[in-house]
C-alpha cells in the first residue's frame, strides 16, 4: 500500500506500507490491530498476539477476532528510514490511518458487515502506537490495550541513526 520511492541511505529507497490481515473463517465480529514492537521494519504473523512472548494459543486470531499486523510502511534495516519525512510520517502515525479503513473494508466485503468491535493494542513500541492511535483515532476504535509504551523511541531511532551512520551528534 502506498508505493513510491523516496530518500534512502546512498541515494533513493523504496517504500510501501506492507501489512499481514487474517481473516477467520469464524469470526466473532471484532477487529484486532497488532501494533508491533521495536522500530517495526518487518510484517509480523498478524496473530493477535500482545506479547511476543504469549502462547500461539493466546491471540486474537485464535479467539476469533479479525487480525492486521503492519512494518509501518518501510522495512529493515530500520534506521535508515529515518532520513525520509513520509518514511517518518508512516512510522508515527499515518500506517494506522491508510491500513485502518482498508482492514474495515476487507472485513465488510468477506463477512458482509462492519466489525461489531474494534480494538488495538501492542507493547513497547507497539505500546506508543497504541497511544497515538487513542489519541489521533479514537472514533476508530473502541478500546486500547497499552503495554510499556515506548515514547521515547523517536530519540531512540535518532540515535541508532547517528550510531549506524557514524555521524557525530
Amino acid at each position: 500500500m502506498n508505493e513510491r520511492t523516496g530518500i534512502g541511505m546512498g541515494g533513493d529507497a523504496d517504500y510501501a506500507i506492507g501489512f499481514e490481515m487474517r481473516l477467520p473463517s469464524d469470526w466473532n465480529g471484532r477487529f484486532y490491530f497488532q501494533a508491533n514492537g521495536g522500530l517495526d521494519g518487518s510484517v509480523q504473523k498478524a496473530v493477535g498476539r500482545f506479547l511476543k512472548s504469549a502462547s500461539k494459543d493466546s491471540g486474537a486470531l485464535k479467539k476469533g477476532f479479525a487480525v492486521i499486523s503492519s512494518d509501518t510502511g518501510h522495512a529493515s534495516p530500520a534506521p535508515l528510514f529515518g532520513m525520509d519525512p513520509q518514511a517518518r510520517l508512516d512510522y508515527g502515525y499515518n500506517a494506522v490511518a491508510e491500513l485502518t479503513p482498508m482492514a474495515k473494508s476487507l472485513i465488510e466485503t468477506a463477512y458482509g458487515k462492519q466489525p461489531d468491535r474494534s480494538y488495538f493494542g501492542g507493547c513497547s513500541n507497539g505500546g506508543r502506537h497504541t497511544m497515538v492511535a487513542a489519541t489521533r483515532y479514537a472514533d476508530l476504535y473502541d478500546g486500547f490495550l497499552v503495554g510499556n509504551p515506548g515514547f521515547n523511541l523517536p530519540n531512540l531511532l535518532f540515535r541508532n541513526f547517528m550510531a549506524f551512520s557514524n555521524i557525530q551528534a
